[in-house]
């Protein structure tokens, strides 16, 4: 092993003794972190996600506590999409004002000042050459009619034309314009808005990410993880060596990734995508989420989520370097808000004009491989009822826990989805599956605790073998074993990764 240096900046060599243990006891706390019950707690919380969005150099966003990720998701959804309906609105209303009065004012003018010339001059022309004609003898007439024509006209003319264009300008552009302005405004507004709205829902219906989400996706969550996990994971990493990433991501990523990240992210991705779904092919929208614009960005939540607690391995990991091997970067100061929001909330999408945060499940189950499971029960519950069953693992229709008579051997051996089948033939039993299928017994032992070799056609599968045995506490139970199996003894071998010559039933000791 090469030499182990420590400094402020730099973790080389491995990691001594001492130091593995307490990073597998630091593992281990923030393993309990990914798997808390306990209420969220909004005093600790909310000013962490404040911190993120100043380490971003966002505006600090409305903070929203809700009890469960689904609620996350829809309600992002639906406050995703009004605002940017609003914002469509409003940008909208303000392009259509500023070309509405630009163009009537434009028109307004043009069309007054060449109304009013045409009318003035017509009537000042006439109304002078009349006078002039009555009040002038014949005699005069010729001579004068020229000059007098020529000057009268003139100057009555450009006296007129300019009393008159100010007065009747003035008038009639402030009428004009005003009426038209309205009219053409509200028109122009209603017919722009709706049809806008209309072709930005029905674009949206089909790039919700495009259309609303990645202006939220660059301004927040790139932002966000950029200037704290992100910045502050490279730069440890670089810091320190295999061994140390080893010890904290890897172990708590096993532990805590299958019971946590995945089940419930995917469980609200299925959930979301089945709303909308619904939603869509059904006669109405659901009108409380947005409608069917809501619920499609719903559907998007995951594109600018944050794990939370259930991100921690990333955590364990940069904490680990931190305060057992005493790193002091320069990313880590920025990394403190995104430390105390890890350990005091779940889920969370960020938007720049809200966050809304998860608070954590009050049941949390799982078997000794860290895999959701609960026999009797939701393996996941939050506080505002939502639950998620599981299997060892994988997850199930509520109604095989909740409802145990409803699931039949004929419904465990022709469901579709060929992993919840596995989990429903163990849930009624194979012992009990075997016996509804009315197996055939091809070799039984003496020894019950040996026991005997059935055969069934399942189907959809075809012919497989079973070893049906009795325990040492009297249980009944079965196991699959390959078709090639001749004798219970060769498959209790098997069962055991021996051959049945090398095979010796193992003591039972009392």
């Amino acid at each position: 092993m090469s030499k182990i240096t420590r400094t402020k900046t730099s973790a080389k060599g491995g990691i001594t003794k001492a130091e593995k243990e307490k990073m597998e006891e630091h593992a281990r706390l923030w393993i309990a972190r990914a798997m808390r019950t306990s209420p969220i707690e909004p005093e600790k919380i909310i000013p962490a996600i404040e911190e993120i969005y100043r380490a971003a150099r966002l505006k600090v966003p409305r903070i929203v506590i809700v009890p469960s990720p689904l609620v996350m998701a829809f309600a992002y959804g639906a406050s995703a999409a009004i605002l940017y309906e609003r914002e469509i609105i409003a940008a909208t209303d303000t392009a259509t004002d500023t070309a509405t009065v630009a163009a009537t004012d434009t028109a307004t003018d043009t069309a007054t000042d060449t109304a009013t010339d045409t009318a003035t001059v017509a009537a000042t022309v006439a109304a002078t050459y009349s006078a002039t004609d009555t009040a002038t003898d014949t005699a005069t007439y010729s001579a004068t009619l020229a000059a007098t024509d020529t000057a009268t006209v003139a100057a009555t003319d450009t006296a007129t034309r300019n009393a008159t264009d100010t007065a009747t300008d003035t008038a009639t552009h402030n009428a004009t314009a005003t009426a038209t302005r309205n009219a053409t405004r509200n028109a122009t507004a209603t017919a722009t808005v709706a049809a806008t709205l209309a072709a930005t829902l029905a674009a949206t219906r089909n790039a919700t990410d495009t259309a609303t989400d990645a202006a939220t996706y660059s301004a927040t969550l790139n932002a966000t993880y950029s200037a704290t996990l992100a910045a502050t994971l490279a730069a440890t990493r670089d810091a320190t060596d295999d061994a140390t990433y080893s010890a904290t991501l890897a172990a708590t990523d096993t532990a805590t990734h299958n019971a946590t990240v995945a089940a419930t992210r995917n469980a609200t991705l299925a959930a979301t995508r089945n709303a909308t779904l619904a939603a869509t092919q059904g006669a109405q929208a659901c009108k409380d989420l947005a409608g069917v614009f809501g619920l499609e960005c719903a559907k998007a939540w995951a594109a600018c989520y944050q794990g939370g607690n259930m991100w921690a391995s990333y955590e364990a990991y940069i904490t680990a370097t931190r305060d057992i091997l005493r790193l002091e970067l320069p990313s880590h100061k920025k990394y403190e808000c995104w430390e105390s929001a890890a350990i005091n909330g779940g889920f969370r999408v960020m938007h720049k004009e809200f966050c809304i945060v998860s608070d954590f499940p009050e049941i949390l189950k799982i078997d000794n491989e860290n895999r959701p499971h609960c026999e009797n029960g939701p393996s996941h519950r939050w506080r505002d009822g939502w639950s998620l069953y599981h299997w060892h693992g994988q997850e199930i229709p509520s109604e095989w826990i909740e409802n145990k008579e409803s699931l039949t051997a004929k419904i465990a051996l022709t469901w579709k989805n060929i992993e919840q089948r596995r989990a429903a033939c163990e849930i009624l039993g194979w012992s009990n599956i075997l016996t509804e299928l009315d197996a055939k017994i091809i070799n039984t032992d003496k020894d019950p605790e040996i026991g005997e070799l059935v055969e069934v056609i399942i189907p959809e599968i075809g012919r497989e073998r079973f070893l049906r045995v009795r325990c040492g506490t009297g249980r009944e139970f079965a196991i699959p074993v390959p078709p090639k199996m001749k004798t219970a003894l060769e498959a209790q071998a098997w069962t055991w990764g021996l051959d049945k010559k090398d095979f010796t039933k193992p003591e039972i000791r009392t």
